[in-house]
């Protein structure tokens, strides 16, 4: 069993060195070439088409949750129907169901 202890506590002691800090991480991040981004200017149409394309994804994913809450609420209204209204309990009813 002191194996095992002792070699997790050399592994992160290993990992603790190998790890740089933030900052270290934020300043060769920032050194480096390829941080800087170079974007192509965006037309107009280009625009408009991006917009058109997240506003239908919206209104589908709406129209999804929509859907899925009420196949939801009908089932739970049917359980809820078929046992209050249908289901025959035996000679003890739940005071939840009496009337």
């Amino acid at each position: 069993m002191s194996g095992f202890s002792s070699h997790a506590n050399n592994v992160i002691r290993n990992n603790r060195r190998k790890r740089i800090d933030k900052l270290e991480r934020v300043e060769r991040y920032i050194g480096t070439e390829s941080s800087t981004a170079e974007y192509n200017e965006a037309s107009e149409y280009m625009l408009r088409k991006i917009r058109k394309r997240i506003q239908a994804e919206q209104r589908l994913a709406h129209r999804k949750t929509i859907l899925v809450f009420t196949i939801v609420g009908i089932l739970l209204i049917s359980v809820m129907c078929y046992f209050l209204f249908i289901y025959k309990f035996s000679n003890e009813v739940p005071l939840i169901f009496q009337f």
